[in-house]
């Protein structure tokens, strides 16, 4: 169906069940990435970039945006304050296309303004553009202002609500070495690392499971062997699969009931024999 997404305790555990199986002991990709550094006008993929030494560094989730800082560039939290860039939709001279807004906001706040106002928060395109805007930050004699570049933080592939209080990272992780670790791998335990995405690994993927519920009624005349008629049913179901020569994997779990047991005993009308209800399900 998908990369296995994992952010629970019963994914863990489903994650560790099929690592048992084939006695897996290593890591594997998930379904966990981080998307690349985007504009913020139209969703644009990086081409051209000026970072800092060391950046992005990304040392926590909440850096994942980023300042024009004396020219170059740094990843700062986004609800950090500072002035910052905005672009117009006049693209004649760079005096036009860009304006510095000197009120200071997060990041967030800044690009509601400048997209409310005039198109977005700036883009950067060239060496040319980014010296034109470090020279404005010069001359008002600062060194930090906001721009359009942006990082989403955590996402799963199959498009499951990110639960980050529910993840488990191994110690000292994210840390995003080299500032182009954006996939994540988990450990049989479900402990999480990121990883560079060209990283070679073996990978979980999660099955798109097919559930049918099937309900027995088992007569009696005398107490049941539970564990006997279990096991008769189960013989029979699986015969039923082999005979429709299923293709794919399949297994038979038993529902209990509220009062923790599988048979639940009716009588009939005549009283004459034990019913009890049993119900299954086909996986």
């Amino acid at each position: 169906m998908d990369l296995a997404t994992v952010q629970n305790d019963e994914d863990r555990a489903k994650l560790k069940e099929a690592a048992n199986t084939v006695n897996f002991q290593s890591v594997a990709w998930i379904g966990f990435y981080r998307v690349i550094w985007r504009w913020s006008y139209q969703n644009t993929p990086i081409s051209y970039e000026m970072w800092l030494p060391g950046d992005p560094d990304m040392p926590d989730a909440d850096e994942a945006c980023v300042v024009q800082t004396s020219g170059e560039w740094g990843d700062r939290d986004c609800t950090d304050q500072y002035g910052f860039f905005c672009q117009t939709d006049t693209q004649d001279t760079l005096q036009n296309k860009f304006i510095y807004i000197d009120i200071v906001m997060n990041w967030i706040d800044a690009q509601i303004y400048c997209r409310t106002h005039y198109v977005d928060l700036a883009t950067i395109t060239d060496d040319t553009e980014n010296t034109f805007l470090a020279n404005i930050l010069s001359d008002v004699g600062l060194s930090d202002a906001w721009i359009g570049l942006h990082k989403n933080l955590w996402l799963w592939s199959d498009n499951s609500s990110v639960s980050l209080s529910s993840v488990k990272w191994e110690s000292g992780q994210p840390d995003n070495v080299n500032g182009n670790e954006d996939c994540v791998k988990a450990s049989t335990e479900g402990l999480m690392a990121d990883d560079s995405c060209s990283t070679p690994l073996p990978f979980y993927c999660r099955e798109h499971r097919k559930i049918q519920r099937v309900r027995f009624t088992v007569k009696s005349d005398g107490d049941l062997d539970e564990s006997a008629v279990m096991e008769a049913i189960e013989k029979k179901i699986k015969e039923i699969l082999s005979d429709q020569d299923m293709k794919f994997r399949s297994s038979i779990k038993w529902s209990i009931q509220p009062d923790g047991k599988i048979f639940q005993q009716q009588k009939t009308q005549e009283n004459t024999h034990k019913r009890r209800h049993v119900r299954s399900y086909i996986q």
